[in-house]
């Protein structure tokens, strides 16, 4: 028998298979459940008709001033604003809330307010004051908005080859890098901080060149200036801000003049006022002038101010700008504690209030004496606590302490027997001449950071001699203070000092230095010569006016504490 093909015997098996299954009967479909219908609810028979016309109103959102496309503001402004950081912190905000891209230009002073004049910029952040106001005049802006300020302080470095450490002004300190001819590092770069350093020049009548080996002119912003101080050994002049941002990075640089905080800067030339100004639409047509007044309003507001017045604070225990746009500052405020009670006033509240005046007063600096007569105006501090607490005049409060701390941490004290009760002898010549700025409240000695320790004096018998010699010498024999002359402590009231050191609980002399009760005044200023005060000096400032010195002097008074 042949045998078939393997190939053959496949495909017949294919065939059957295929016959097989056209055979088979196809499956029954599962049955389906029928559609789920959503139950319909009674009409509310009070339901009003509806109408099959309307179109359902839908949801909308409030209006928001994000809307529409992206907009762009031209902000020239000076390095300091953009190298500290300040601007990357805030701008974010702006940005968000108005649909705008912010375009920094970080330059001089100078530059930015050369780019203002050609209108190639929406709006200048600046801080130089006579140009700014050259650039109003002009017909480039039409108003110009004080917004903050921080100071300049002089570096240098370490082995300080001019011997300007300790200093207190500017010009001294110059002065002295001019005679020792040490290389001092200039941003000559027309900026706000280069002009300052300019003017200081010019108060000792003379004009640095490039020529001067030791004068080294960069061209630079605030960063490269620091760095380029730091690796040669120079001095230089810089906002205060700046140099706390980078001062990981200047290690071989210290503060020689303006010491570690604004209010340790005995020199108030170097204060340093930013403005904002947004450029004129009439000068220039082509500028977004509606964005820019949205701009300086927001920078201006008091959100945007308080931010600018913490921002540093937790890193460097202090602020490196200070807000001082007049919309912040008629909202600043005090609160006064009295044991349980307390209240806050606004400035409005103590403008609202009787006005309490001390005119041609004039306080003596420690250091630099006689401050000039100023008339002041404000509220009295004692009429001010017993609104808070009427009993606060009780001999019951007798002993208490009466605490002024300023926004910057600024401590001043008051006993409360100077403005309640009456005060005799060493211990109130103790405060009046100036010695509690430095020894403590009651004598008891100081060591502040970064200061000279100040001796304890109370409980201590201390030769006349030793104390009168130190006190007539000043500087070195004295802390660096000036020599206190005979009219502004007498060796009379020096023994009246020494009897309250050796023995604070004896009782005055019959002649002791006494303070009339009329006398017993204390004023939270917020007029100076007629003028409402500014941030540079401070919105509420303590004044004393039967301190001969300025040992008790508070600006920004934020919080008044009966302790």
């Amino acid at each position: 028998m042949k045998r078939r093909p393997l190939s053959m015997v496949i495909v017949c098996l294919m065939i059957v298979a295929l016959i097989m299954s056209a055979c088979t009967p196809a499956a029954t479909p599962a049955p389906t459940q029928p559609p789920t219908q959503e139950v319909q609810k009674p009409a509310d028979p009070t339901a009003a008709p509806v109408d099959p016309t309307a179109i359902p109103a839908q949801p909308t959102a409030p209006p928001t001033e994000s809307a529409g496309p992206e907009q762009v503001l031209r902000l020239a402004t000076t390095t300091s604003t953009a190298d500290s950081g300040l601007l990357d912190t805030i701008l974010p905000e702006f940005q968000s809330k108005y649909n705008a891209r912010v375009d920094v230009v970080a330059v001089g002073t100078g530059q930015a307010i050369e780019i203002g004049t050609k209108g190639d910029a929406d709006v200048l952040l600046v801080h130089a004051r006579k140009s700014e106001d050259k650039f109003v005049a002009d017909g480039h802006a039409k108003e110009r908005f004080d917004v903050m300020y921080n100071d300049f302080i002089l570096l240098g470095p370490k082995d300080d080859p001019a011997q300007v450490n300790g200093l207190s002004t500017g010009k001294d300190a110059f002065k002295a890098i001019l005679d020792a001819q040490a290389t001092l590092a200039s941003r000559g770069d027309k900026s706000g901080t280069h002009t300052k350093e300019l003017s200081v020049w010019s108060s000792l009548g003379m004009t640095p060149t490039q020529e001067m080996k030791w004068y080294q002119s960069l061209g630079q912003g605030m960063g490269d200036t620091l760095v380029f101080a730091n690796e040669q050994g120079a001095y230089t002049l810089s906002d205060r801000g700046t140099y706390l941002s980078m001062k990981d990075k200047l290690s071989n640089l210290i503060v020689v003049v303006g010491g570690n905080t604004i209010d340790e800067n005995k020199d108030r030339s170097l204060l340093n006022p930013y403005g904002i100004l947004a450029v004129n639409p009439d000068t220039h047509p082509g500028v977004n002038y509606e964005l820019a007044m949205k701009f300086v309003d927001w920078f201006l507001s008091k959100e945007t101010q308080e931010k600018i017045g913490v921002y540093g604070q937790d890193k460097f225990g202090q602020p490196l700008f200070y807000p001082d746009s007049e919309e912040y500052k008629s909202t600043y405020d005090v609160t006064i504690k009295i044991g349980d009670k307390s209240q806050t006033f606004t400035l409005a509240d103590l403008q609202a209030l009787p006005k309490t005046s001390v005119a041609d007063y004039e306080a003596i600096g420690v250091k630099k004496g006689p401050l000039g007569k100023n008339t002041w105006a404000g509220v009295s501090v004692k009429e001010l606590l017993l609104k808070v607490d009427p009993t606060l005049a009780d001999a019951k409060h007798a002993g208490k302490l009466i605490v002024f701390t300023s926004s910057d941490g600024w401590k001043a004290t008051i006993k409360w027997a100077e403005l309640f009760g009456v005060l005799q002898g060493g211990e109130l010549l103790y405060n009046v001449k100036g010695c509690n700025e430095c020894h403590g409240v009651n004598g008891e000695g100081t060591a502040p950071k970064g200061k000279t320790p100040a001796p304890k004096l109370v409980g201590v018998s201390w030769p006349t001699e030793v104390v009168l010699g130190s006190l007539r010498a000043g500087q070195d024999l004295h802390g660096g203070l000036n020599p206190y002359t005979e009219d502004q402590l007498s060796e009379a009231e020096l023994q009246q000092l020494l009897a309250w050191f050796k023995d604070p609980q004896a009782a005055p002399a019959a002649d002791a230095y006494t303070l009339e009760p009329d006398k017993a005044l204390a004023i939270l200023a917020f007029e100076k010569n007629g003028e409402a005060m500014n941030g540079l000096a401070g919105i509420l400032q303590l004044i004393v006016p039967f301190d001969q010195f300025a040992g008790r002097y508070s600006h920004w008074v934020k919080t008044i504490e009966v302790q």
